[in-house]
């Protein structure tokens, strides 16, 4: 008679081997599931540096990207450092940086307006410009660069035109945000130490980075006496070094929709135009230049002139948005508030 476990012994031979199989089951399930999630999801937002790039602090966010490379996605580490590189003038670091990936997708808007910066910034303005023709979208960065273009070519083919010299400033071509914001890096300061005595060589400007916020260009008040002697002269190097840089940043901070950098050129005694009270004015421009939509400003100066200490700076001025298209000549009165040109007065001529 066969014992019981020889009867047994095949029924729980059977039951182990469904058992085992049941569980290989299993384990195959989840290891096909832990392979299947994309490897993006373990990546880290690139915000921080986005944040660091509005801000215009490009070597912060040049520092950053590096750090979080290898927790940033491809795309996201291309894009946060070629912008930086850019705000930063090293425009064949980042058209390197940016190839690869314009020439795997060049519908990527992003990529191809900042790929367009680049070969601008090398002289390669044809490439440039066949670049963001092929990314063309009226809503994005790479529109408002081509225009910019557009039109300096135009200015361009107009002075050549008449035989004259083309007095339009080249236009300046902005790296953008993932937002579509213009990118514009922190201006330097420019000023002069004051003479030690009436003798002695006059210290070289220094450039250094701005200890405060506001973009407008700190200088050295001039003394007292010379001051009040001053009377319809022309402005010095120094100080027409100083408005000049002001007037680009000026115009870049408008373009740019940053209120709070362009209200901080305007002095606190800014007399408005057109019986405007001050708080009235200030309403009005904070609206104005937040509005929804892309803005561009461009500015071409045609005179600057100095009297009783006040510099007035004769411009063209060309003003693009959705619903609003000038082209006028303006004047602005800067001043000197406490070792900082200001704007005092604002008008049409």
């Amino acid at each position: 008679m066969p014992s019981i476990f020889t009867e047994v012994h095949p029924l729980r031979a059977r039951k182990l081997c469904l058992s085992q199989k049941l569980l290989q089951c299993l384990y195959g399930a989840l290891l096909l599931s832990l392979i299947s999630i994309s490897p993006a999801s373990a990546y880290v937002s690139s915000q921080g540096i986005e944040d660091l790039l509005l801000k215009g602090d490009s070597k912060a966010a040049l520092a950053q990207a590096e750090s979080l490379k290898k927790d940033l996605s491809p795309i996201d580490y291309a894009n946060t450092k070629a912008s930086a590189l850019l705000m930063l003038g090293q425009w064949q670091e980042a058209a390197n940086l940016l190839e690869p990936f314009y020439s795997k997708d060049s519908s990527n808007l992003l990529v191809a307006n900042n790929y367009a910066v680049a070969l601008w910034g090398m002289d390669k303005k044809d490439q440039a410009r066949k670049v963001l023709e092929k990314a063309l979208n009226t809503a994005s960065p790479a529109f408002r660069s081509l225009r910019k273009i557009y039109s300096a070519q135009a200015a361009e083919a107009y002075a050549k035109a008449l035989n004259e010299k083309n007095s339009a400033p080249p236009p300046v071509l902005l790296a953008a945000a993932g937002n579509g914001s213009d990118l514009i890096d922190k201006p330097v300061m420019v000023a002069q130490a004051p003479k030690a005595a009436a003798l002695a060589p006059t210290a070289a400007p220094s450039l250094q980075a701005p200890k405060t916020s506001p973009v407008a260009t700190p200088v050295v008040e001039a003394p007292a006496q010379a001051a009040a002697a001053e009377k319809d002269t022309a402005p010095t190097p120094q100080e027409l070094e100083v408005i000049t840089a002001n007037m680009e940043n000026w115009v870049k901070a408008w373009s740019s929709k940053n209120v709070k950098s362009y209200l901080a050129f305007y002095s606190p005694s800014f007399s408005p135009d057109k019986g405007l009270s001050y708080t009235d004015w200030l309403e009005q421009r904070k609206q104005r230049v937040a509005k929804p939509g892309a803005i561009n400003v461009e500015i071409s100066i045609m005179k600057v002139v100095k009297s009783k200490g006040k510099i007035v700076v004769t411009f063209r001025q060309k003003y693009n948005s959705a619903n609003v298209n000038t082209n006028s000549v303006k004047l602005l009165e800067w001043v000197n508030d406490k070792g900082t040109w200001l704007i005092a007065r604002e008008f049409n001529k």
